[in-house]
């Protein structure tokens, strides 16, 4: 795989309902509660959550959800990236090496060249495309081995494989996550016999947004999984843990995320990541992560708060007890929205108040082994 090399275990649904839902699993909910504060035993001010239904059901329509979001002026609006100008320097660096790797260019180390090409051409025909002699250097580069370990030939044919049988044998979205998509995810972060580093994953697909940073619609959308920061696995950044620490106890419920999912509660969420399956409404996941990442935002906001806050009430102890800067929103969330074999970047920033989601970049796919 080129560009990314387990989740927690989902939810427990019966076999009939995972054959028949795609949907990310989200609790039953018998009744709408009267308020946001009801919802949570966190205290925060926080203004009354609107829910819209749209059939008999009380189902709700992505689209109709999506219509009255762009329409809220906290809500959440989809955009084009293309027409997104301008973009701040950050973004533009990072949209610049995706396009790099979308064309294959660099991701192999170059030491692996010699290997690679002694390969069996018969039972490697899918990697032929490494072992091309002179017109295969492109994929190959000195630097590679600076992002990261890159899996083995066999690993990356058997995600390819697996990708292959749940597309061909319409399996349903949870089996794309455990057979597909927690390996990519394995593969990046903790490759084999490594041990768990300063960035991992895990499965998020129990995770409830807190009330007091959601808005609008349902608390209930939720996403597949989620890229953190874990200061704890890495001894130079003890300065963070202890910052962390301290702001866990000055934020809602005690935790550093919009969410009180417990295996989150003291590691920062760096990227969402929300699954369907090939062909798969597009829109059902926009406005899942897009629900998500707004309140996202509005937990930064109150990061910001927050932390200005007790700063000007200790400004007077010397030495200051947090070592961080937190002044400023970041310039945008990237997020992933996987849709069967393709991985899409998709990025949310803020606009006065609303979200706005822009859409979207392949950055690769499982649909070969060149990603």
């Amino acid at each position: 795989m080129s560009h990314i090399s387990q989740p927690g275990s989902p939810s427990k649904r019966s076999i009939e309902d995972s054959a028949h839902e795609d949907l990310t699993p989200k609790p039953l909910r018998n009744k709408r509660p009267k308020s946001l504060r009801s919802e949570s035993s966190c205290s925060l001010p926080a203004s009354q959550s609107q829910y819209y239904t749209s059939t008999k059901s009380g189902q709700s329509s992505p689209l109709r959800d999506l219509n009255t979001l762009e329409h809220d002026e906290n809500g959440l609006k989809p955009r084009d990236l293309s027409t997104f100008h301008p973009q701040p320097p950050s973004l533009e660096a990072l949209l610049e090496r995706i396009d790099v790797f979308a064309y294959a260019e660099g991701i192999l180390p170059l030491a692996s060249q010699a290997m690679l090409e002694m390969l069996d051409a018969e039972e490697y025909w899918d990697m032929k495309w490494a072992r091309l002699g002179p017109r295969s250097n492109k994929h190959y580069s000195p630097d590679r081995d600076a992002l990261g370990c890159t899996p083995m030939p066999d690993a990356v044919r058997q995600i390819v494989s697996q990708a292959a049988e749940c597309s061909e044998n319409n399996h349903p979205e949870v089996n794309w996550n455990i057979s597909v998509h927690s390996r990519v995810l394995d593969m990046a972060f903790e490759p084999s016999g490594s041990r768990p580093g300063l960035i991992g994953s895990m499965g998020s697909s129990t995770a409830s947004i807190i009330s007091e940073y959601h808005r609008s619609i349902s608390r209930t959308k939720r996403v597949d999984f989620c890229i953190y920061i874990d200061p704890k696995k890495d001894p130079s950044y003890g300065e963070a843990e202890s910052d962390l620490d301290v702001l866990s106890k000055i934020l809602l419920c005690g935790v550093i995320n919009h969410t009180d999912f417990f295996p989150l509660r003291n590691r920062p969420i760096a990227l969402s990541i929300e699954t369907k399956k090939p062909g798969d409404a597009w829109d059902k996941a926009k406005l899942q992560l897009g629900t998500w990442d707004a309140a996202r935002w509005a937990f930064l906001r109150h990061l910001v708060e927050t932390y200005k806050a007790h700063k000007a009430r200790i400004r007077d102890q010397n030495p200051c007890p947090m070592q961080m800067d937190i002044t400023k929103l970041p310039d945008f969330l990237p997020g992933i929205i996987i849709q069967g074999h393709d991985w899409n970047l998709v990025i949310t920033t803020q606009q006065a108040g609303r979200t706005m989601l822009w859409q979207r970049v392949l950055m690769g796919s499982t649909q070969s082994t060149k990603g």
